[in-house]
């Protein structure tokens, strides 16, 4: 197969790098749909013409010549043998012309070449295409017309084919070559001593993921019985593998390169010859989900529990009474290669659980509402996460269903009889449901079933009675003592993140299971972080419009933003100040610390225009807003009585959508203190004016023209069709004007539309600002760092025809190839296709 590849790519480049070695009759044109230059060839009526694979010199110029083997060629050589020109087609592709020349018939008494390491020949009677000039896609096209003249292929060439082709084995050992890291030392700084959150995995180099091909004889079909016929040999395979039907794989090497099992049916008593078939030793990088697969089974031994991609002790709960809460500590763990080899990257992590149950939940609802409870219910759990502490497990709630109870009865898996969940409870758990009449909580998970293509959807049952709330409501977020009390078992200093992580090294290595599983694969967790040198900065200055402060070693400059005069302050001179009747002393309160502060703070502030309402109605604000907001407006603040969130979405949709000015929203009860109303006023200041495209402070750059961009996305847990893509991207040299823009993307489309629809438009932006594109762009996301690695490795550039398409005003040039080198500071924009997927995407690179 990759002989016959290799032949192909050899025809492709050498038919182009021929064109100019063709006749001077021969005429240039332009191919429409490839943008590749192809010739018209001429005729050469009888020529002997040969198209040579492997092995041919790079000066030669493949032809197709008469029927017959022409045996001056040496075996690494692989040749295709034609007599006449078969009429032109278009449209067929080159994926159809090698499925097609794989599948060449041989004539009839002709040998079968045998297929070495480093040669393939194929035969045919094929009639002579010229391919002289003719252009790749249509030589193709051409060589794939002539299947129709070709004589049948006899049944014993076909048979002595397959026999080979079920010969080839992979016998000799891949030799893998191991790249050392480039490592990277800086010199600023001072060097200093920095303890990580990283644990070295020492690994034997005796073991490792040792790769064999696993071939059954005669076939079988099932993976479950090819597992069973693995399983009764682990006297020579030993009993730690994995294996996925084909690929099995050992921690140690077998003594032999190919190694033969004899395995018995339990059905009929015949025998099983398994060759296990030894490939290679793999690298550390290609078997990390393997490494973090381990760390998990140490994490379920060590009797954690998994919520998401984290673990949770639950038999150390810090508990929080005066709030009903309780929080579980826990790590979030992931294992890579790095510099040093093998590494555990730790870090300590809590969990929030409420001492409530749904049914307490449920309750509290219906009865401030009972008229709409019901729908309150759903809004507020649908999404949610809850614990049933019998098992210790997470369900997400997909549904709610009022019209069910615990009294309902189901068919049960062990007794095949019905059972209520009452009684099911019970008999399991020895747990009494006292409430019969309370709803049923719906959780839909997938299984995959044996047999069968699509998984199928399971649905489970669960009782509020028993189950747990997990996480924060809204209420408690906004209740500051619920925070502060939390703050005290979550914020971890260095050290206390210090003692988690020894303790996690110590648990693991005392714990003989878990040990076990890591010394079987030659693998050993040390029992202290990592300790490397790293380098302290000089102090930092921060620039302001009339001074340059040190931030210190604690990094704060607070007092200074404040003191300070502005990088570059807005004066606002129109602006509208909106509030209602009752706040009336607060607005006053408002405007006298907001002439106090602006002068310190370098920013020109005039009287507003002062609009009060009568009451707190949301119409009220609407209207206001849809009359008094004029052209020359340049902020609008609106002081609020209470924080509503509906209120605030129909200020934000005027503001931001119906009439676009910048606003600002206050509470009024964050300016009730008036001791603390200065410095509350200077913040409101420090935004509105960022608003206004102010800035406030910069901080110096070393490089220049270097764009920085943030990606992220949002998936909403309880609709799973759309999510909220943002991009963010710096404008200007000191990073202080930023071009931001958001997606809503269904759930089908490539992540990779969005991401290039806002790239393009932040390189307008930033070209329309400072007359060039950046030379660099430095991409921050942290969500889709595997996503970037994969579209990195599987976009590959198409011809030079499409390489204009994404932003065609940059390119001044009227040459398709001129047009792909001459874009400015050295930008070639191209239309890319991502492997394994039939649309096409844009995308650009850096020439």
């Amino acid at each position: 197969m990759s002989s016959r590849l290799n032949l192909v790519r050899t025809l492709l480049s050498q038919s182009s790098s021929s064109e100019d070695r063709g006749s001077g009759g021969t005429s240039a044109e332009a191919s429409a749909d490839t943008g590749f230059q192809t010739r018209t060839p001429e005729t050469t009526p009888n020529s002997q013409r040969k198209i040579i694979g492997r092995g041919q010199p790079a000066g030669s110029v493949p032809t197709i010549g008469t029927s017959g083997l022409d045996s001056s060629e040496s075996d690494n050589q692989a040749s295709v043998v034609s007599s006449n020109v078969g009429p032109t087609l278009s449209g067929r592709g080159r994926a159809q012309f090698i499925q097609g020349l794989l599948k060449q018939p041989l004539e009839s008494g002709r040998s079968i070449p045998t297929v070495a390491d480093d040669s393939a020949s194929t035969i045919s009677s094929a009639p002579a295409v010229s391919i002289l000039g003719a252009g790749r896609g249509r030589f193709m096209q051409q060589l794939m017309n002539t299947r129709a003249d070709e004589p049948s292929v006899s049944d014993e060439s076909k048979t002595q084919l397959t026999e080979q082709m079920s010969q080839i084995t992979i016998a000799e050992t891949v030799q893998t070559v191991e790249r050392e890291p480039v490592k990277r030392m800086g010199t600023k700084g001072t060097p200093v001593q920095l303890m990580t959150n990283y644990i070295r995995i020492a690994c034997d180099p005796d073991r490792g993921l040792y790769e064999y091909e696993v071939r059954f004889n005669p076939e079988v079909d099932s993976k479950v019985a090819r597992s069973k016929y693995i399983n009764q040999h682990r006297e020579v395979i030993g009993n730690a593998k994995t294996f996925d039907g084909v690929k099995l794989f050992l921690p140690k090497k077998l003594p032999n390169v190919e190694t033969i099992l004899q395995s018995e049916n339990e059905v009929d008593g015949h025998t099983v010859t398994i060759r296990l078939m030894y490939k290679r030793k793999q690298r550390m990088s290609e078997n990390i989900q393997f490494y973090n697969i381990l760390f998990q089974r140490i994490m379920k031994v060590l009797k954690m529990i998994e919520m998401g991609r984290k673990n949770f002790d639950p038999s150390a709960p810090k508990l929080i009474p005066q709030h009903r809460l309780e929080i579980w500590p826990g790590y979030v763990s992931a294992v890579d290669e790095y510099e040093g080899g093998l590494m555990l990257n730790l870090d300590v992590s809590h969990r929030v659980l409420l001492q409530t149950t749904v049914l307490d939940h449920i309750r509290t609802i219906a009865k401030s509402n009972p008229s709409d409870w019901k729908n309150l219910v759903t809004k507020s759990l649908l999404g949610a996460v809850i614990l049933t502490r019998y098992n210790n497990k997470t369900y997400r709630i997909d549904d709610i269903i009022f019209d069910q109870n615990p009294t309902m009865t189901f068919m049960s898996s062990n007794r095949q009889q019905q059972i209520s969940y009452v009684e099911y409870y019970k008999q399991q758990y020895n747990i009494t449901i006292h409430d019969l009449k309370q709803p049923l909580l719906i959780h839909r998970k997938e299984r995959r079933i044996a047999g069968q293509d699509k998984p199928q959807e399971l649905m489970m049952c669960l009782i509020p009675e028993i189950s747990y709330l997990t996480g924060l409501t809204d209420e408690m977020r906004n209740d500051f003592k619920v925070m502060r009390d939390i703050a005290a078992f979550t914020r971890v200093s260095p050290n206390q993140r210090l003692n988690s992580m020894r303790q996690f090294c110590y648990n693991v290595n005392q714990n003989k299971e878990a040990r076990e599983i890591l010394e079987v694969w030659g693998l050993k967790l040390d029992m202290e972080p990592l300790v490397m040198k790293g380098r302290a900065f000089e102090e930092e200055k921060v620039i302001f419009g009339n001074a340059q402060v040190g931030v210190g070693k604690a990094g704060d400059f607070n007092r200074a933003v404040t003191s300070s005069n502005m990088l570059s302050a807005i004066p606002i001179r129109k602006w509208l100040l909106v509030h209602t009747n009752k706040d009336m002393k607060i607005a006053k309160s408002f405007m006298d610390c907001v002439q106090r502060s602006c002068r310190p703070m370098g920013i020109e502030v005039d009287t507003p225009a002062i609009e009060v309402l009568p009451t707190d109605k949301t119409e009220l604000y609407v209207q206001l807003l849809r009359t008094k907001i004029r052209q020359d407006t340049q902020i609008v603040v609106i002081i609020c009585p209470t924080s509503r969130d509906d209120r605030y979405a129909a200020i934000k949709r005027i503001c931001c959508s119906e009439i676009p000015v910048p606003s600002q929203v206050i509470n009024a009860r964050t300016l009730a203190n008036e001791a603390k109303n200065r410095a509350i006023v200077q913040k409101i200041l420090l935004q509105m004016n960022c608003k206004l495209g102010g800035t406030l402070w910069s901080i110096k750059i070393p490089f220049q023209n270097v764009m920085i961009a943030g990606i992220d996305t949002y998936h909403d847990p309880k609709q799973k069709s759309n999510s909220v893509s943002a991009f963010v991207a710096s404008l200007n040299g000191e990073y202080t004007r930023w071009y931001s823009r958001a997606c809503i993307q269904s759930k089908k489309e490539e992540f990779m539309n969005g991401l290039c629809a806002s790239l393009e438009k932040s390189l307008r932006a930033y070209e329309k600002l400072n007359g060039v594109l950046p030379q660099k762009i430095i991409i921050f996301s942290l969500p889709v760092v595997t996503l970037c690695k994969k579209v990195a490795s599987e976009f590959a550039f198409e011809s030079p025809a499409a390489r204009s398409k994404v932003i065609p005003n940059l390119i001044s040039s009227s040459s398709e190839e001129e047009k792909y080198v001459s874009l400015p500071d050295g930008y070639s924009f191209s239309d890319t296709r991502l492997v394994g997927s039939r649309s096409y995407r844009q995308a650009w690179r850096k020439v």
